[in-house]
């Protein structure tokens, strides 16, 4: 029965609820009746919120039992934004962290994308899926060993992902060995002399190199695939593409040109590309620098200036998230307040296709079709685009939501 204080719609004479901005907290409260909460340990967390309109986390230090617990209580009370401690503690409720009795926190990297600019959100989101990929299989399986299984992957529900290695022998690493491991990926503290060894008068780049060597392999290889079949001009620009100075680039560009010298350079011999002196090693050395903050922005690199060593100028990795005990993430399935998607849990695959993600927001959610009414424009990007007039929409219930949160 549809009481007076609502508002309705009559279309094709039956009568539809029309959701307004009012209706946000109803529609969120429905919302957490629907879903499951699966947070491990949740009696050994602390549990914060996010109330509606309010600037910052103030209602921390909570504790629930069981993740039905929590459940419950959100759909009494729908909060804005839920998060959960990476910290695991005897004492969760206890106000002061000296007195909480930390037992391990989890060991995460956070990618986060508010710093790209110039491109469309569904673009930011591949980027940042791409960085996620490359940080996965270059550095956490391929330089440190450890499995896909072993990696969750989480949508923060707008622009961000977080990758938790799981494992207690991570949940125990000292602030200390999370630094320096931070430190390895984005290669602030790196001896370039590694990237291309000399053995016996020659500079080496040899197939199948591990860790930081490979990365310089990578940069080799890449090089070869772009410059295939190109004439000596060609070659010129591909090189500065690459990062590579522009007389380096005029040096080794007809070199490239010549089958064997190309064959010698693939078997991981880069001593014709050399010439007399360092000058060119220390070129190519800093370009495979230059690829690595593009691809995955070091923290170093990004100190808001418009000239830096890696030449970028977006943060990427938020390293204080990987070292700081204390911090708190998004609750997986709550609804991210400004986006109005919630955080997801996804799978590596997932990284490949973006788009994919809202997939399973839709599924979340719900893509069953509600009536909204909005009071402003809202210009709403996901799996489509969809530039919304003030006034009555009818949408799947997870862009209706997103939509009336967004306005």
């Amino acid at each position: 029965m549809i009481t007076s204080e609502e508002t309705t719609s009559t279309k094709n004479g039956d009568t539809m609820k029309v959701y307004e901005k009012k209706d946000v907290s109803n529609l969120v409260r429905e919302y957490y009746g629907s879903i499951e909460f699966d947070i491990p340990d949740i009696q050994r967390r602390e549990i914060a919120f996010q109330n509606w309109k309010e600037v910052g986390i103030r209602d921390r230090h909570r504790y629930f039992q069981t993740n039905e617990d929590l459940k419950h209580y959100l759909t009494q009370i729908p909060k804005a934004a839920a998060f959960h401690s990476v910290g695991y503690y005897l004492d969760p409720i206890e106000r002061e962290f000296a007195k909480k009795s930390l037992q391990g926190f989890d060991f995460i990297f956070d990618i986060d994308a508010d710093n790209l600019t110039g491109k469309g959100y569904v673009e930011k989101l591949g980027d940042l899926c791409m960085m996620a990929k490359r940080l996965i299989d270059n550095f956490l399986v391929e330089h440190f060993g450890i499995s896909k299984e072993d990696i969750r992957i989480e949508f923060s529900g707008r622009k961000g992902l977080h990758l938790t290695i799981l494992g207690d022998q991570y949940r125990y690493l000292s602030k200390t060995a999370r630094r320096e491991l931070v430190e390895y990926i984005e290669g602030t503290k790196l001896d370039r002399t590694i990237l291309f060894p000399e053995k016996k008068g020659y500079i080496l780049s040899e197939p199948n190199s591990k860790g930081w060597r490979g990365e310089g392999r990578s940069f080799v290889e890449d090089l070869l695939k772009a410059t295939e079949g190109k004439s000596a001009k060609q070659n010129e620009e591909i090189l500065q593409e690459h990062k590579l100075p522009k007389v380096q680039s005029k040096k080794i560009s007809a070199l490239l040109t010549q089958p064997r010298i190309r064959q010698t350079v693939l078997e991981g011999r880069l001593s014709p590309l050399m010439g007399k002196g360092a000058v060119t090693l220390n070129s190519l050395s800093g370009a495979v620098m230059k690829k690595h903050g593009i691809g995955l922005g070091s923290v170093i690199a990004n100190m808001k200036k418009k000239k830096t060593r890696y030449e970028f100028d977006g943060k990427i990795i938020d390293r204080a998230v990987t070292y700081d005990a204390h911090r708190i993430l998004r609750i997986p399935k709550s609804i991210h307040p400004k986006s109005g998607f919630p955080c997801i849990t996804i799978s590596y695959e997932q990284l490949s296709n973006p788009l994919e993600i809202f997939d399973e927001i839709s599924k979340l959610v719900g893509h069953d079709l509600i009536t909204i009414k909005l009071a402003k424009p809202v210009y709403l990007e996901a799996d489509e685009v969809l530039d919304l007039e003030a006034g009555e929409h009818l949408l799947p219930r997870y862009l209706g939501l997103a939509a009336l949160i967004q306005s």
